[in-house]
Protein backbone atom coordinates (compact mmCIF):
# COMPACT_ATOMS: atom_id res chain seq x y z
CA UNK A 1 0.00 0.00 0.00
CA UNK A 2 1.64 3.02 -0.99
CA UNK A 3 0.67 6.46 1.27
CA UNK A 4 0.52 9.87 -0.96
CA UNK A 5 2.66 12.13 0.98
CA UNK A 6 1.17 14.99 3.14
CA UNK A 7 3.94 17.01 3.75
CA UNK A 8 7.49 18.05 2.18
CA UNK A 9 10.56 18.85 3.57
CA UNK A 10 12.28 21.82 2.65
CA UNK A 11 16.00 23.52 4.63
CA UNK A 12 15.51 21.43 7.85
CA UNK A 13 11.47 22.42 7.99
CA UNK A 14 8.40 20.51 7.12
CA UNK A 15 5.43 21.77 5.04
CA UNK A 16 1.67 20.90 4.03
CA UNK A 17 1.50 20.78 0.58
CA UNK A 18 -0.23 23.85 0.14
CA UNK A 19 3.10 25.36 1.57
CA UNK A 20 2.22 25.82 4.84
CA UNK A 21 4.57 25.16 7.44
CA UNK A 22 4.09 22.99 10.50
CA UNK A 23 5.60 24.43 13.82
CA UNK A 24 7.29 20.85 15.04
CA UNK A 25 7.20 22.74 18.57
CA UNK A 26 3.79 22.73 19.13
CA UNK A 27 3.79 18.87 19.24
CA UNK A 28 2.60 17.04 22.22
CA UNK A 29 5.26 14.69 23.28
CA UNK A 30 3.56 11.48 24.65
CA UNK A 31 4.91 8.08 25.21
CA UNK A 32 3.95 5.18 22.94
CA UNK A 33 2.44 3.25 25.84
CA UNK A 34 -0.49 5.74 26.10
CA UNK A 35 -1.37 5.05 22.96
CA UNK A 36 -3.95 2.39 23.93
CA UNK A 37 -7.46 1.54 22.29
CA UNK A 38 -9.25 3.60 25.22
CA UNK A 39 -7.40 6.93 24.54
CA UNK A 40 -9.04 9.16 21.94
CA UNK A 41 -5.97 11.57 20.57
CA UNK A 42 -6.91 15.10 20.43
CA UNK A 43 -8.89 16.75 17.21
CA UNK A 44 -6.00 18.87 15.05
CA UNK A 45 -2.91 18.08 17.11
CA UNK A 46 0.35 17.15 16.33
CA UNK A 47 2.43 14.65 18.47
CA UNK A 48 5.84 13.32 19.18
CA UNK A 49 5.87 9.95 20.03
CA UNK A 50 8.28 8.43 22.25
CA UNK A 51 8.32 4.45 21.44
CA UNK A 52 10.84 2.47 23.42
CA UNK A 53 12.76 -0.70 21.70
CA UNK A 54 11.82 -2.64 24.07
CA UNK A 55 7.86 -1.82 23.80
CA UNK A 56 7.78 -2.89 20.05
CA UNK A 57 10.48 -5.81 20.63
CA UNK A 58 13.00 -6.99 17.80
CA UNK A 59 12.12 -7.81 14.78
CA UNK A 60 12.22 -11.41 15.20
CA UNK A 61 10.66 -11.62 18.55
CA UNK A 62 7.83 -8.16 18.09
CA UNK A 63 5.29 -7.10 20.60
CA UNK A 64 2.37 -7.92 18.06
CA UNK A 65 0.20 -7.55 20.39
CA UNK A 66 1.48 -3.22 21.12
CA UNK A 67 2.26 -2.81 17.41
CA UNK A 68 -1.66 -3.65 16.08
CA UNK A 69 -2.86 -1.75 19.43
CA UNK A 70 -0.20 1.01 18.42
CA UNK A 71 -1.69 0.76 14.74
CA UNK A 72 -5.23 1.00 16.22
CA UNK A 73 -4.83 4.34 17.95
CA UNK A 74 -2.49 5.79 15.20
CA UNK A 75 -5.77 5.27 12.70
CA UNK A 76 -7.69 7.23 15.00
CA UNK A 77 -5.47 10.67 13.94
CA UNK A 78 -7.12 10.53 10.38
CA UNK A 79 -10.46 11.16 12.10
CA UNK A 80 -8.94 14.07 14.55
CA UNK A 81 -6.80 15.81 11.58
CA UNK A 82 -3.82 14.76 13.86
CA UNK A 83 -0.78 13.86 13.03
CA UNK A 84 2.40 11.78 14.90
CA UNK A 85 5.99 11.76 14.69
CA UNK A 86 7.74 8.66 15.86
CA UNK A 87 11.14 9.06 18.02
CA UNK A 88 12.50 5.58 18.39
CA UNK A 89 14.48 5.08 21.22
CA UNK A 90 16.14 2.75 23.89
CA UNK A 91 16.92 1.93 27.66
CA UNK A 92 20.10 1.07 26.31
CA UNK A 93 22.24 2.69 23.92
CA UNK A 94 22.80 0.32 21.09
CA UNK A 95 26.67 0.16 21.00
CA UNK A 96 28.16 -2.57 18.43
CA UNK A 97 27.13 -2.64 14.44
CA UNK A 98 24.89 -5.74 15.78
CA UNK A 99 22.63 -3.94 18.21
CA UNK A 100 22.28 -0.98 15.94
CA UNK A 101 21.38 -3.02 13.41
CA UNK A 102 18.95 -4.82 15.48
CA UNK A 103 17.76 -1.53 16.87
CA UNK A 104 16.88 -0.06 13.04
CA UNK A 105 15.38 -3.83 12.06
CA UNK A 106 12.97 -3.87 15.03
CA UNK A 107 12.00 0.00 14.05
CA UNK A 108 11.79 -0.67 10.39
CA UNK A 109 9.10 -3.49 11.73
CA UNK A 110 7.19 -0.82 13.91
CA UNK A 111 7.50 1.06 10.42
CA UNK A 112 5.66 -2.00 8.78
CA UNK A 113 2.84 -2.95 10.98
CA UNK A 114 1.97 0.93 10.79
CA UNK A 115 2.45 1.21 7.21
CA UNK A 116 -1.09 1.77 6.76
CA UNK A 117 -1.73 5.05 8.94
CA UNK A 118 -1.83 7.95 6.34
CA UNK A 119 -1.14 10.85 9.47
CA UNK A 120 2.02 9.44 10.57
CA UNK A 121 4.59 12.02 9.62
CA UNK A 122 8.07 10.28 9.77
CA UNK A 123 10.56 8.98 12.25
CA UNK A 124 13.05 10.78 14.01
CA UNK A 125 16.39 9.62 13.70
CA UNK A 126 18.51 8.24 16.97
CA UNK A 127 21.30 9.21 18.42
CA UNK A 128 24.40 6.48 18.17
CA UNK A 129 22.53 4.86 15.06
CA UNK A 130 23.73 5.24 11.70
CA UNK A 131 21.41 7.97 10.23
CA UNK A 132 21.95 7.25 6.08
CA UNK A 133 21.29 3.30 7.66
CA UNK A 134 18.20 3.95 9.22
CA UNK A 135 16.62 6.47 7.04
CA UNK A 136 17.18 4.00 3.55
CA UNK A 137 15.87 1.11 5.79
CA UNK A 138 12.70 2.68 6.76
CA UNK A 139 12.74 5.08 3.44
CA UNK A 140 12.64 1.89 1.59
CA UNK A 141 8.92 0.74 1.59
CA UNK A 142 7.79 4.29 2.88
CA UNK A 143 9.06 6.81 0.39
CA UNK A 144 6.73 9.30 1.79
CA UNK A 145 7.88 9.50 5.46
CA UNK A 146 9.67 13.01 6.72
CA UNK A 147 12.68 12.33 9.21
CA UNK A 148 13.47 14.16 12.17
CA UNK A 149 16.72 15.68 14.16
CA UNK A 150 17.71 17.53 17.09
CA UNK A 151 21.42 16.76 15.72
CA UNK A 152 22.59 19.91 14.40
CA UNK A 153 25.40 18.23 12.52
CA UNK A 154 22.83 15.88 10.87
CA UNK A 155 20.82 19.07 9.97
CA UNK A 156 23.73 20.65 8.40
CA UNK A 157 24.77 17.68 6.16
CA UNK A 158 20.69 17.42 5.17
CA UNK A 159 18.80 19.89 4.66
CA UNK A 160 15.96 17.16 3.93
CA UNK A 161 15.85 16.21 7.61
CA UNK A 162 13.73 18.48 9.62
CA UNK A 163 14.61 19.73 12.99
CA UNK A 164 12.69 18.60 16.42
Amino acid sequence: MKIDAKFYSEKNKIYFLNGTELDTKSAKLINANCCKNDSEPKEDALYSINIAQELTGAEENANEEFLAEFRDWLKKLEEKNSFAIIIPSTEKTPATQEEKEIFTASFKHCARRIKDCENVIGFSVPQNIEPDFFISELKAKHGHYIFFSADEKLLASDEKIVKL
